[in-house]
């Protein structure tokens, strides 16, 4: 019997970004090939608990901290008000680091899957001349004229209804790309160290260059966004990688939040993902003035620092708590009101709930725009994220017709193959 086909799978960020790797590297071992996920140290745990083979990327947090000589939350505030801060301090800053790590853990192997922001490691898998898969998780990170994603501050015409209109976005396109390539000097220069040829790919916004992947997967529902008609010609947009944790390490709800759930009537869920409670400001507290001004009960999965602040605020009409499974939670909602991290995102799209998103940075305007076209949601800018609006917003989520639409694009996504059209590439290359 032959050596078994083995896949590296190189991903970075929060467990939003980690979450879509584990779903894929299940898909991949299902169809008997081994599957190793590359990853920053502090998501270790997470990947061997499920039984995983892990490899180490850099930089860990702890690299990033020391590099900027600021806590976890102070790096979290700079990323907010800096658009191009994960590129330059993260991507950029740790690009030989990154570079040399994927290398390392790409020994032996016989295709990648890489972050499709992950720069370093996409270098990596063009210099290993080996077939590469690269995963954009949003549909920003796949910038098009003709299906504009919401990119604050690019005044996009994001309905394009004539040549026109897609002639003008082509160009608000090219001022982005400039913007962003000019700030790959170093980038450049690691390329000609070794001995790479020069690129004319944007390898932060457009990855369709001819130094790209040998495929591109859009990982969410094409029903959120189809998949841009002047997009690369080797992407496919197959749904959403949905995470579910093996059966014998599933948290579930707890006995208490499921007492809570089951006592009453469904609650609104208000949960910043693990990025945001770093930097959540007054969030929780205008959120449980609003539950209690339209008289809903609440579920508030705060983060631990936000969790051990609020615990003696909290009323009979209110569950606190640090975090919680989504899957299993949001299926007992009334709505969901959060950042519009794409996870958090897709998990209330799946168990057919309506959304309020109050976006923070990066991608999440664009979900807040995207789950509002739909009629499944509303999004509030953070500024405005006050006592009255919410209340009103949540007010308006309450209306039937919100919850059939949000039901209806729950049935619509329900047998999208997600992750396993990762799986059959690896399977065929």
């Amino acid at each position: 019997m032959g050596r078994r086909k083995r896949i590296l799978l190189a991903t970075f960020g929060t467990l939003g970004d980690i979450y879509p790797f584990i779903a894929m590297a299940h898909a991949v071992r299902r169809r008997g090939l081994d599957v190793v996920v590359a990853a920053p140290e502090m998501h270790k745990g997470s990947i061997e608990r499920e039984g995983l083979a892990y490899a180490r990327l850099r930089p860990h947090e702890n690299d990033i901290v020391g590099a900027l000589g600021v806590d976890p939350a102070g790096a979290f505030r700079i990323m907010l008000k800096n658009p191009y801060f994960i590129l330059d301090e993260i991507y950029l800053r740790f690009l030989a680091e990154t570079y040399d790590d994927t290398l390392a853990a790409a020994q032996g192997a016989d295709a990648i899957v890489t972050h499709n922001l992950l720069v370093g490691a996409n270098l990596a898998a063009e210099a290993s001349g080996l077939p590469t898969a690269r995963v954009a998780l949003a549909p920003l990170y796949v910038q098009s004229a003709a299906n504009p994603s919401l990119t604050p501050p690019a005044p996009y015409i994001l309905q394009p209804g004539s040549r026109a209109a897609i002639g003008f976005n082509r160009l608000i396109r090219s001022f982005i790309r400039i913007g962003v390539n000019m700030r790959m000097t170093r980038f450049h220069a690691f390329r000609r160290t070794l001995g790479l040829p020069r690129s004319d790919e944007d390898f932060f916004l457009d990855f369709g260059g001819e130094n790209g992947a040998s495929k591109i997967f859009g990982l969410y529902s094409s029903r959120f966004a189809p998949r841009p008609p002047d997009g690369p010609a080797n992407m496919e947009v197959p749904g959403f990688p949905f995470y579910e944790a093996r059966d014998e390490r599933r948290r579930g709800l707890g006995e208490p939040l499921t007492r809570f759930l089951t006592s009453g009537s469904a609650p609104i869920v208000f949960t910043l993902g693990s990025f945001a409670p770093q930097v959540s400001g007054d969030f929780y507290d205008v959120s449980i003035k609003a539950a209690r001004a339209l008289g809903r009960r609440a579920v508030l999965l705060a983060g631990t620092k936000d969790a051990a602040r609020l615990s003696a605020s909290i009323g009979p009409d209110e569950f606190l708590c640090s975090e919680a499974p989504h899957d299993d939670l949001f299926p007992f909602a009334a709505c969901i009101v959060h950042h519009g991290g794409i996870g958090t995102t897709a998990q209330a799209l799946r168990a057919g709930k309506p959304q309020l998103i109050a976006p923070f940075f990066g991608d999440q305007p664009d979900h807040g725009e995207r789950v509002r076209r739909l009629r499944v949601g509303l999004a509030l800018k953070l500024s405005s994220y006050n006592l009255p609006n919410v209340t009103r917003a949540l007010a308006e989520l309450c209306d039937d017709s919100y919850q059939r639409a949000a039901s209806s694009f729950a049935l619509s996504i329900r047998g999208e193959p997600g992750v396993e059209a990762v799986a059959d590439w690896a399977e065929r290359v």
